[in-house]
């Protein structure tokens, strides 16, 4: 998908908030199942980076 690029960014639409689905309820937050971290390990000098 290409950037758009505005010279004011204030003449830009705004977003409307989520609408109904389809004769269904408002899209409503769903909950965290579980938070992962990624694999760490040392890089170049032997600073600690973490990598996915």
């Amino acid at each position: 998908m290409p950037a758009v690029t505005a010279e004011n960014p204030l003449t830009l639409p705004r977003v409307a908030a989520p609408a109904t689905r389809a004769g269904q309820e408002p899209a409503r937050p769903r909950p965290v199942l579980n938070v992962t971290t990624a694999p760490s390990g040392l890089e170049g000098e032997g600073f600690p980076v973490r990598r996915a």
